[in-house]
Protein backbone atom coordinates (compact mmCIF):
# COMPACT_ATOMS: atom_id res chain seq x y z
CA UNK A 1 0.00 0.00 0.00
CA UNK A 2 1.62 3.52 -0.76
CA UNK A 3 0.89 6.15 1.01
CA UNK A 4 1.06 9.72 -0.28
CA UNK A 5 1.13 12.92 2.01
CA UNK A 6 -0.68 16.36 0.71
CA UNK A 7 -0.07 19.51 2.43
CA UNK A 8 -3.47 21.53 2.20
CA UNK A 9 -3.38 25.10 2.36
CA UNK A 10 -4.80 26.59 4.87
CA UNK A 11 -7.79 29.02 4.44
CA UNK A 12 -7.31 32.64 4.02
CA UNK A 13 -8.63 35.75 5.16
CA UNK A 14 -8.72 39.18 3.85
CA UNK A 15 -8.04 41.83 6.19
CA UNK A 16 -10.78 44.41 6.92
CA UNK A 17 -9.78 47.88 6.30
CA UNK A 18 -9.54 49.08 9.90
CA UNK A 19 -6.84 46.89 10.64
CA UNK A 20 -5.09 47.80 7.20
CA UNK A 21 -5.26 51.33 7.98
CA UNK A 22 -3.71 51.07 11.50
CA UNK A 23 -1.15 49.48 9.81
CA UNK A 24 -0.30 51.68 7.40
CA UNK A 25 -0.41 54.78 10.35
CA UNK A 26 2.39 52.55 11.98
CA UNK A 27 4.12 52.28 9.02
CA UNK A 28 3.76 56.06 8.45
CA UNK A 29 4.75 56.44 11.86
CA UNK A 30 7.58 55.26 11.37
CA UNK A 31 8.88 56.38 8.00
CA UNK A 32 8.29 59.99 9.61
CA UNK A 33 10.51 59.18 12.38
CA UNK A 34 13.28 58.27 10.15
CA UNK A 35 13.16 61.47 8.15
CA UNK A 36 13.11 63.04 11.22
CA UNK A 37 15.83 61.92 12.46
CA UNK A 38 17.60 62.18 9.16
CA UNK A 39 16.67 65.77 8.92
CA UNK A 40 17.78 66.97 12.50
CA UNK A 41 21.26 65.60 11.59
CA UNK A 42 22.20 66.80 8.26
CA UNK A 43 22.65 70.11 6.67
CA UNK A 44 20.00 70.94 4.08
CA UNK A 45 21.27 72.41 1.17
CA UNK A 46 18.45 74.80 0.99
CA UNK A 47 16.69 75.77 4.32
CA UNK A 48 14.61 77.95 2.18
CA UNK A 49 12.60 75.50 -0.01
CA UNK A 50 10.52 73.03 1.93
CA UNK A 51 9.28 70.83 -0.11
CA UNK A 52 11.73 71.04 -2.90
CA UNK A 53 15.21 70.12 -0.94
CA UNK A 54 17.68 67.63 -2.25
CA UNK A 55 16.91 65.23 0.21
CA UNK A 56 13.16 65.05 -0.50
CA UNK A 57 14.81 62.24 -2.74
CA UNK A 58 16.17 60.57 -0.36
CA UNK A 59 13.03 60.15 1.81
CA UNK A 60 11.04 59.30 -1.20
CA UNK A 61 13.58 56.34 -2.04
CA UNK A 62 13.76 55.53 1.73
CA UNK A 63 9.96 55.09 1.80
CA UNK A 64 10.11 53.21 -1.54
CA UNK A 65 12.97 50.90 -0.82
CA UNK A 66 10.93 50.25 2.93
CA UNK A 67 7.37 49.61 1.71
CA UNK A 68 8.31 47.37 -1.54
CA UNK A 69 11.18 45.29 0.12
CA UNK A 70 9.37 44.94 3.59
CA UNK A 71 6.45 43.21 1.44
CA UNK A 72 8.33 40.94 -1.02
CA UNK A 73 10.64 39.90 1.86
CA UNK A 74 9.95 36.39 3.86
CA UNK A 75 8.11 38.38 6.27
CA UNK A 76 5.45 39.67 3.47
CA UNK A 77 4.96 42.69 5.68
CA UNK A 78 5.50 45.94 6.67
CA UNK A 79 6.88 45.75 10.65
CA UNK A 80 2.97 47.75 10.90
CA UNK A 81 1.65 44.69 9.15
CA UNK A 82 3.44 42.26 10.82
CA UNK A 83 2.95 43.41 14.37
CA UNK A 84 -0.90 43.93 13.45
CA UNK A 85 -0.55 39.95 12.12
CA UNK A 86 -0.98 40.61 8.17
CA UNK A 87 1.03 39.66 5.57
CA UNK A 88 0.80 40.77 1.76
CA UNK A 89 0.13 37.87 -0.77
CA UNK A 90 -0.33 37.18 -4.76
CA UNK A 91 -4.11 36.16 -5.87
CA UNK A 92 -2.63 32.75 -5.43
CA UNK A 93 -1.27 33.25 -1.80
CA UNK A 94 1.86 33.02 -2.78
CA UNK A 95 4.84 35.81 -1.87
CA UNK A 96 5.27 38.78 -3.95
CA UNK A 97 7.97 39.76 -6.22
CA UNK A 98 9.65 43.17 -5.38
CA UNK A 99 8.46 44.21 -9.39
CA UNK A 100 5.07 43.64 -7.74
CA UNK A 101 5.47 45.31 -4.43
CA UNK A 102 6.73 48.38 -6.21
CA UNK A 103 3.94 48.71 -8.72
CA UNK A 104 1.78 48.64 -5.23
CA UNK A 105 3.78 51.42 -4.05
CA UNK A 106 3.31 53.22 -6.78
CA UNK A 107 -0.43 52.76 -7.38
CA UNK A 108 -0.75 53.42 -3.75
CA UNK A 109 -1.83 57.34 -3.66
CA UNK A 110 -3.86 57.13 -6.66
CA UNK A 111 -5.72 54.26 -4.38
CA UNK A 112 -6.09 56.36 -1.38
CA UNK A 113 -7.53 59.18 -3.81
CA UNK A 114 -10.13 57.47 -5.83
CA UNK A 115 -11.24 55.20 -2.20
CA UNK A 116 -11.39 59.27 -0.18
CA UNK A 117 -13.85 60.31 -3.36
CA UNK A 118 -16.11 57.06 -2.77
CA UNK A 119 -16.25 57.92 1.05
CA UNK A 120 -17.38 61.37 0.24
CA UNK A 121 -19.63 60.23 -2.79
CA UNK A 122 -20.70 57.70 0.57
CA UNK A 123 -20.17 54.89 -2.31
CA UNK A 124 -20.32 51.26 -0.72
CA UNK A 125 -16.92 50.04 -0.82
CA UNK A 126 -17.77 46.75 -2.56
CA UNK A 127 -14.49 44.54 -2.16
CA UNK A 128 -11.55 44.92 0.63
CA UNK A 129 -9.22 44.75 -2.00
CA UNK A 130 -8.47 47.65 -2.91
CA UNK A 131 -6.93 49.70 -6.16
CA UNK A 132 -3.68 49.41 -5.49
CA UNK A 133 -4.04 45.47 -4.62
CA UNK A 134 -5.90 45.16 -8.02
CA UNK A 135 -3.43 46.55 -10.22
CA UNK A 136 -0.60 44.89 -8.54
CA UNK A 137 -2.58 41.66 -8.30
CA UNK A 138 -2.28 40.95 -4.48
CA UNK A 139 -4.31 40.72 -1.39
CA UNK A 140 -3.38 41.23 2.38
CA UNK A 141 -4.75 38.68 4.56
CA UNK A 142 -3.92 37.92 8.14
CA UNK A 143 -1.30 35.28 8.48
CA UNK A 144 -1.95 31.92 9.60
CA UNK A 145 -0.65 32.40 12.91
CA UNK A 146 -3.46 34.85 13.60
CA UNK A 147 -6.09 33.10 12.15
Amino acid sequence: MQLSYQKTKPSEHVADLGTRMIAFCLDFLLILTLIGVIEYYTISSNEEAFLLKSERLLHFLMGWLYFAGSESSAWQATLGKHLLGLRVASTRGERISFKRATIRYFARPISIFVFIMRALASSPLTSLQLLHDRVARTKVVISDRQA
